[in-house]
């Protein structure tokens, strides 16, 4: 009974010392969220850099997921080019491969948090600009080094989410050089699911070294198709050749769209989502004949009812489909109900395929000459191998709940097949993939067979197609200049442009014209239809900033400004999102953007300051008369200054510049 009763006395001390480190840890991640506490008036400087803080978060995090978890680059990426899927002529976007030719090279999570507080580090001070912001308010003081901490979700209670704490020590003082407060720690939380979306991609990484699930796939498409040759005879005298270029360009095409329809078990996708039934006669018919061409053809009952799509759409559901049963693939036992999983190839992307036997671009049936009595007997028989090596890109989409914002992850894998089996042994592809790659002039230039596309832009104001335009096509790296619109007198004068363009699944259409903001869609190739991108009309203004002193309740102007003094003007519309600034000094030719052609009212600041303080200002709503607009070359401003003999007189003036500015003349519109 005694050692008994000693035993119970250790495990209730271990106990409690477990409890104790339980809620030492449960406090502390409640004091890691904690916000300092911060009078009214200093909230908006609290709030301006946690609102820096957060965008720089949202840009690393979004530059995170497009580049595989990489916001730098390891010294391979640029010494080892082929192990880097470039889709962009940005360097800031590519995606090294997780896995090439026997090499893992997943970034783990404390590098990428690592590098999500060196992108804030050094976009904060850009951000912040000395908190020139608060000039007319504040005096803040910088006491301390910048410093800034991710955690990229935790176990437990807040694993979906991202915690930023930025450590900036600065002290607030008021015009009177007294200090009103110090701050030093700032809480950001991106409802982002970082954490849960990287586990299920290096799930999926892991358990493709092992089944190659893809590598199976596209061996069964060799297979399956016709077109593709593989293991086969003919008795036939006549050569039987295949053009192994013909051949790359139909497997490219294949797995571009059916790697589409792989589906990761446990994850968001719908089974009854209908999937085209698709009788063996389809690719020899459609598009061939027309349905009365057809009906008077000779057909036995076998053969007219494998046609039966020609006289009414046949239609099944994912589950019940072919992908169903064979592409829907079990990796993980973890349910992932609002993500998503899509597997892409991209036929612009490099592959190395070798189909052997060949005689260079050329694949021939063996042909053997019968003897005897034989003689005219021709029998050819062929047997293919396929080796390939290509590049698969993995994009994870969770989609947005109550609880988290959406969020994209992407990341890309080498994959391998070696005469016909799917293979991770070691090969050197360092030269191939080194090779002389594709200019952007070469695949403009590759538009045999593509579709006429229609290009249109639109002004967003009038719904109406703009004229002149310039179009730019960008796919991956390449870039091609398209050309402009045009009337086009066979459709009532209609501007536009008609044009082929080369094949890609997700490029950027760019519009550019004099007086309109660049606009821009994305659009695919593939899709035979007119893509219309909408454009915004603005107007550019030179900006006068004349002055009234304010004396004794009297406006006495209008002056221009001194050679020491400069006017900020500030110019929003949130509906639009719009927003315009310009500086403006004495004998300057500044310029202000506006939107053009319909009545919007903005919301206007003016600032005029000289070397030391801000003298007067404007503040108040603008609603500029768009006939007006539309003949003017100059837009004049005017502020009110005024001697202030003390703070309190200063900051009773700006309490009331709202009021104060509606004694000023209206803003005029001149040409």
């Amino acid at each position: 009974m005694k050692k008994r009763g000693q035993i119970t006395i250790f495990i209730v001390i271990g106990l409690l010392i477990v409890l104790t480190f339980i809620t030492l840890d449960f406090y502390t991640s409640e004091s890691e969220l904690e916000k300092e506490i911060v009078s009214p008036e200093l909230i908006p400087v609290q709030q301006f850099v946690e609102s820096c803080t957060r965008i720089l978060g949202e840009e690393a995090v979004t530059l995170a997921g497009i580049n595989g978890g990489y916001l730098t680059f390891p010294s391979w990426v640029d010494a080892a080019p082929y192990r880097v899927l470039q889709n962009s002529p940005n360097l800031k976007i590519r995606n090294p491969y997780w896995w090439f030719d026997g090499i893992t090279a997943i970034p783990p999570l404390a590098r990428i948090e690592r590098d999500i507080e060196e992108y804030i580090e050094e976009g904060l001070p850009n951000c912040l600009n000395n908190f020139s912001v608060f000039n007319n308010k504040f005096q803040i003081i910088n006491e301390g080094k910048l410093g800034v901490q991710v955690t990229l979700g935790k176990e437990g209670r807040k694993k979906e989410d991202i915690q930023i704490i930025t450590t900036y020590p600065i002290e607030v003082q008021d015009k009177f050089n007294k200090t009103l407060a110090e701050l030093q720690n700032y809480i950001v939380i991106l409802p982002i699911r970082f954490h849960e979306v990287y586990e299920l991609a290096a799930e999926i990484m892991d358990r493709a070294k092992k089944d190659f699930f893809v590598e199976e796939r596209i061996i069964d498409l060799i297979n399956l198709d016709p077109d593709l040759p593989t293991t086969g005879f003919d008795v036939d005298c006549r050569k039987k050749i295949w053009q192994l270029p013909k051949v790359e360009e139909k497997l490219k095409t294949l797995m571009m769209i059916n790697l589409n329809h792989i589906k990761i078990g446990n994850t968001k996708y719908n089974e009854n989502a209908p999937i085209p039934y698709i009788p063996a006669p389809l690719p020899d018919w459609r598009g061939k004949y027309t349905k009365e061409e057809i009906d008077s053809f000779a057909f036995s009952a076998e053969e007219r009812e494998s046609l039966k799509f020609l006289e009414e759409e046949i239609e099944n559901t994912y589950k019940d489909s072919y992908y169903g049963y064979h592409y829907v693939w079990d990796v993980t036992d973890k349910k992932y109900p609002t993500t998503s999983v899509n597997f892409q190839y991209d036929p612009a992307w490099d592959m190395l395929l070798e189909v052997s036997p060949n005689r260079g671009p050329i694949l021939e049936a063996n042909a053997q000459k019968g003897q005897q009595i034989l003689s005219a007997f021709c029998l050819k028989v062929w047997h293919f191998t396929y080796s390939m090596v290509f590049p698969i890109k993995v994009t994870i989409s969770d989609k947005r709940t109550d609880n988290n914002d959406p969020f994209r992850f992407s990341f890309v894998y080498m994959g391998k097949i070696n005469k016909n089996v799917p293979d991770t042994s070691s090969k050197d592809f360092t030269t191939y993939f080194q090779r002389n790659t594709v200019t952007s002039e070469d695949y403009c230039q590759d538009i045999i067979g593509a579709n006429t596309l229609t290009l249109e832009a639109i002004d967003k104001e009038t719904n109406t197609e703009l004229n002149n335009v310039n179009f730019t096509f960008t796919c991956g790296r390449y870039s091609c200049e398209i050309g402009r619109s045009r009337l086009d007198l066979a459709i009532g004068n209609t501007p536009l442009l008609r044009t082929k363009l080369p094949q890609c699944t997700n490029a950027i259409l760019r519009a550019n014209k004099e007086g309109y903001e660049p606009g821009q869609i994305f659009m695919q190739t593939e899709i035979e239809q007119t893509y219309e991108v909408p454009m915004q009309p603005i107007k550019e203004l030179e900006v006068v900033v004349k002055k009234f002193k304010l004396k004794n309740g009297q406006l006495q102007g209008p002056l221009a400004l001194a050679d020491d003094e400069q006017a900020t003007i500030t110019i929003r519309h949130p509906q639009k999102q719009f927003e315009s600034f310009a500086i403006h000094k004495k004998n300057d030719n500044s310029q202000l953007k506006l939107l053009a052609k319909s009545r919007f009212e903005y919301r206007l600041e003016v600032y005029l300051a000289d070397e030391e303080n801000i003298k007067g200002g404007y503040l108040g709503n603008w609603t500029p008369d768009p006939t007006l607009l539309k003949l003017a070359d100059k837009v004049t401003f005017y502020v009110i200054e005024q001697e202030f003999e003390d703070d309190d007189s200063a900051y009773l003036f700006y309490a009331e510049l709202p009021e104060q500015s509606k004694k000023l003349p209206d803003i005029e519109l001149t040409r």
